[in-house]
């Protein structure tokens, strides 16, 4: 279709350029040709061609090929922190452990001195001590169990309050190696007033001992 340079320049104009959304036939012509379009929504435009006003029927064409992928963009700056969540809920227990192995101890025992002559080894709270006798006061022998020598591994000796004579708090617990006072194979142990001056054992201060 050829058009005049004064037609182009009209066809720029809204007088002659229309936006409407009309059902027009693309170009007036046979009967079978604006049935069908009648029948299509298209925008609409007016041309000049020849002398003469002609309505055309825009139609949308198909969709091009996309485009390829542009570049990556540069990293944003960091946001600022945000606040702190809700505390969750506390989590199952976890499994029991396995046991430990035994410990290396050979024998320990908790003594209670009675009376000034006898003492007894506290219930449950001995091992591989088989008994304990006070042969003076404040001088006790106690005898280990068979595979315990008294003159091998290291003594450790601690006073005990609770089983202590009523009135008296801790005394010195301490080992005599000589065992001067007590059967052959026994651990001899002596307790002594802190607030006496140094002198003779005194009786009543219960102790611990473990035999490494």
């Amino acid at each position: 279709m050829r058009m005049h340079r004064r037609t182009l320049s009209l066809l720029a104009t809204p007088a002659v350029v229309g936006a409407l959304t009309i059902a027009v036939p693309a170009l007036a012509g046979s009967a079978k040709t604006t049935a069908h379009t009648a029948r299509v929504r298209c925008h609409a435009v007016v041309v000049i061609s020849h002398g003469q006003r002609v309505r055309a029927c825009l139609l949308r064409g198909p969709r091009g090929f996309t485009g390829p992928l542009g570049p990556h963009g540069a990293t944003g700056a960091k946001g600022a922190r945000g606040a702190t969540g809700a505390r969750g809920p506390q989590g199952a227990p976890g499994a029991q452990g396995i046991p430990g192995a035994p410990g290396t101890a050979r024998a320990y025992a908790l003594v209670q001195p009675e009376t000034p002559e006898k003492a007894s080894l506290v219930a449950g709270q001995a091992s591989n001590i088989t008994g304990v006798s006070e042969v003076k006061p404040g001088v006790y022998c106690l005898a280990p169990a068979a595979g315990v020598p008294a003159t091998a591994g290291a003594v450790t000796l601690t006073p005990e309050t609770s089983y202590s004579s009523p009135g008296i708090g801790p005394g010195i617990v301490a080992l005599n190696a000589k065992a001067g006072d007590c059967p052959t194979g026994n651990f001899e142990v002596e307790t002594f007033d802190p607030t006496a001056p140094a002198g003779g054992a005194k009786t009543g201060y219960a102790f611990t001992i473990l035999v490494g």
